[in-house]
């Protein structure tokens, strides 16, 4: 068992150790388990996501299983640097599923207000695709409420230069310090863009489309208008897609439900 306080590991079976603090299991292969205080979080949701910390995986960093159809939602603070819009990117996944009426009750304009930035964006309710997703520890985390709602500072986004491009299928550099893996035998849904460059949808969205379902997504090809030439196609892994970016920024797209790609780097 571990320390709720320490995060100290106390059962060791030969260089591995398990830790347990209700219901979550952290593995690391020597030393203590840390982060229990940031996974405890996500597993206190009751929704079934598990973390491992596992030193032959990310490099260390804490990894989280169980994402796939798992429900958030993010809130977008915007601000001016350096003759661009950056936003700071806010999420509530393993605090709290976004509850709807929660959701539907915030107000973009008096966030704005409230916060003092440029602009609010709402962004949600959306749904994980990946199965998993290993992150670079950054400090303690930054929390925060919205209406009812917590989240947590997740990323920093560049919009672009004023007036930012907010059109379908425009990218954008995300800096998360993450690596997303779909598991073999997953099933996923990609854009591909001429040039050869791929991008793999990293979640679904219901906020242009209420309806819109994870069983929809193999065919909504025929929904979108994607610029000339590129196509959209599902296809099911026949081995670990692994889409890494540490060290580097992430590159993003959304199409016009926005549903959210990120660009593939190979691990």
């Amino acid at each position: 068992m571990a320390d709720p306080r320490t995060g100290a590991c106390h059962v060791r079976t030969r260089s591995a150790c398990s830790c347990a603090c209700g219901g979550l299991r952290l593995v690391r292969l020597q030393g203590q388990c840390g982060a229990i205080d940031v996974w405890r979080r996500i597993q206190r949701d009751g929704r079934g996501a598990e973390a491992i910390w596992d030193t032959d995986r990310g490099a260390g960093w804490p990894r989280v299983e169980g994402l796939r159809g798992k429900r958030y939602c993010e809130v977008l603070l915007a601000t001016v640097k350096d003759a661009r819009l950056n936003a700071q990117v806010h999420n509530s996944y393993g605090l709290n599923d976004c509850p709807a009426d929660a959701w539907k009750a915030l107000d973009a304009a008096a966030i704005k207000t409230e916060r003092g930035v440029i602009a609010a964006l709402l962004n949600g309710p959306r749904y994980w695709l990946m199965d998993a997703i290993e992150k670079q520890p950054s400090g303690e985390r930054q929390i925060t409420k919205f209406g009812s709602i917590e989240m947590f500072l997740a990323a920093t986004v560049d919009l672009g230069p004023i007036p930012p491009n907010l059109a379908p299928y425009a990218e954008h550099q995300v800096a998360r310090a993450t690596v997303f893996e779909y598991s073999k035998g997953a099933e996923v849904y990609e854009l591909l863009a001429p040039g050869g460059n791929v991008y793999v949808m990293q979640a679904y969205s219901q906020q242009n489309d209420a309806t819109l379902m994870e069983r929809d997504l193999a065919s909504l090809g025929s929904r979108l208008k994607p610029p000339p030439g590129w196509t959209y196609r599902a296809r099911t892994l026949d081995s670990t897609l692994r889409v890494s970016y540490a060290g580097v920024e992430a590159t993003v797209i959304q199409d016009e439900l926005m549903n959210t790609y990120s660009l593939v780097q190979s691990n």
